[in-house]
């Protein structure tokens, strides 16, 4: 009998590991570990050889600071956040935008650990999921301490973003999380802190700031290598698809011009601090070979026309502007209240 058990238990062992054996065989992870990530010599015996996308992980490491130990001796340093209700609710609507979308650069960031192929990439990455947990919850904090209803996701950012976490294309993640979202976050968190609308907000910004530097510096340091490898066909898709990321990106920031200017700071300067960044950003990655093709939309500050565009969607203050940048404002508002989102 004892033989017979034996021989049972023996034969349930078998089967469990043929099956995880097939499991294993055609899985996700069918061809770990990549031998690629073997190195003749050690890399910390071989400084000179290090790599600028692996010191991003290693300046992480230094530059790493305890979200809620700052927070909370930020508010008990000015006694909490002293805004009129009316600054309040409006100041909620871009940090609440700009804490999902750091919900949003933190799950990208850990796809990114695990599916990028290049050692030093997926280590800054690695770095970055810790970067973009900190300015969540750091952000939640502030966000709670306002005292006022978190308000609704704008419906073309929850579009962008959505649109952005689903797509399986990492050069896609790359170009419209690390340059078009992290370029155009770190203008606005500097945006806000050179405004001085709230001294508690103030001192978290510069932290948060100096991350997303290192963020974008992943996209601009490891962009070009995966693209040289793509057919022109392939970039062209990637093109269309991060434009019409940036165009509803851009279409929030429009729709909260009002909210900035509430809250006293003049969302025309956000716009040129934007631009400015972004088109440096493109102009570090370069067009698609064999045109001059950007992979996402820009507008340079030192064009002739900058200022007559920046005029036609964001008038200058106590004007209402020319009739063709209304009717633009009012159909981005009618699309926000038309399309699903």
């Amino acid at each position: 009998m004892a033989l017979i058990a034996s021989t049972r238990v023996l034969g349930r062992v078998v089967r469990r590991a043929v099956s995880n054996s097939v499991h294993a065989r055609f899985g996700r992870f069918r061809a770990w570990p990549n031998d690629a990530l073997l190195l003749d010599e050690p890399l910390a015996m071989a400084e000179q050889q290090t790599d600028r996308l692996r010191r991003i992980y290693a300046h992480a490491l230094r530059d790493a600071w305890d979200g809620p130990a700052l927070f909370r001796a930020a508010m008990e340093k000015h006694g909490g956040i002293q805004l009129a209700r009316a600054q309040r609710e409006a100041l909620a609507h871009p940090i609440s935008m700009l804490m999902w979308g750091e919900l949003a650069a933190w799950i990208v960031s850990a796809e990114l650990a695990v599916r990028l192929e290049n050692p030093d990439a997926r280590l800054a990455a690695s770095a970055q999921v810790f970067d973009e947990a900190r300015h969540f919850y750091v952000l939640r904090d502030y966000l709670a301490a306002l005292h006022v209803p978190v308000p609704k996701l704008d419906p073309y950012f929850a579009i962008g973003a959505r649109r952005l976490l689903a797509t399986k294309d990492l050069t896609v993640k790359l170009f419209a999380m690390q340059l078009l979202a992290e370029g155009t976050a770190m203008a606005i968190f500097r945006f806000l802190a050179d405004a001085k609308v709230e001294p508690v907000l103030t001192e978290l910004l510069p932290y948060i700031e100096k991350d997303e530097a290192r963020h974008v510096g992943l996209g601009v340091l490891y962009l070009p290598e995966r693209l040289r490898e793509l057919p022109r066909r392939e970039l062209m898709k990637i093109r269309d698809i991060t434009y019409g990321i940036g165009d509803l990106f851009g279409a929030t920031q429009i729709r909260f011009a009002r909210h900035y200017a509430a809250i006293g700071a003049d969302p025309r300067d956000l716009f040129r601090a934007a631009d400015k960044m972004l088109h440096e950003l493109s102009q570090k990655i370069g067009p698609i070979p064999g045109t001059d093709l950007e992979f996402f939309p820009t507008n340079p500050t030192k064009a002739p026309n900058y200022e007559e565009n920046l005029d036609l969607v964001l008038p200058r203050p106590g004007h209402e502007g020319r009739l063709v940048g209304r009717l633009i404002r009012g159909a981005i508002d009618f699309g926000a209240r038309t399309l699903p989102a």
